[in-house]
């Protein structure tokens, strides 16, 4: 089973772990605090692609490229490997892209869009 948390871990802006049945964690991933292309604080579940990749969104963060910190989209291997896929408030500000995601991903029946 794998989740996020919204705070804590190494770096107190929230985690991606997996679980087993016995109870034993793992922390994939360690989000960080300011200043980071991956977001931070991962306030949603995670949805499993078609290609056992994970995908989720981070509520804060800096994001790529950008000086905002508005969050990201972001997948995540089974391994812990992450990739941001995109950063909100990329197009500048007042946010015509929206920002701060809350909601889970799900995947479209045709497999390609998150």
């Amino acid at each position: 089973m794998y989740g996020t948390t919204y705070n804590g871990g190494a770096y107190g802006a929230g985690t991606v772990y997996d679980i087993n049945l016995s109870g034993a964690l793992d922390t994939l991933y360690n989000f960080c605090q300011s200043g980071c292309p991956d977001g931070g604080a991962p306030y949603a579940g995670l949805v499993q692609a078609t290609n056992g990749d994970f995908y989720g969104t981070a509520h804060g963060g800096i994001g790529d490229e950008t000086i905002y910190s508005y969050g990201t989209v972001f997948k995540i291997t089974p391994g812990g490997t992450l990739t941001t896929l995109y950063s909100f408030c990329s197009l500048g500000y007042p946010c015509a892209d929206g920002s701060y995601p809350f909601a889970a991903l799900v995947q479209a029946t045709n497999g390609d869009n998150l």
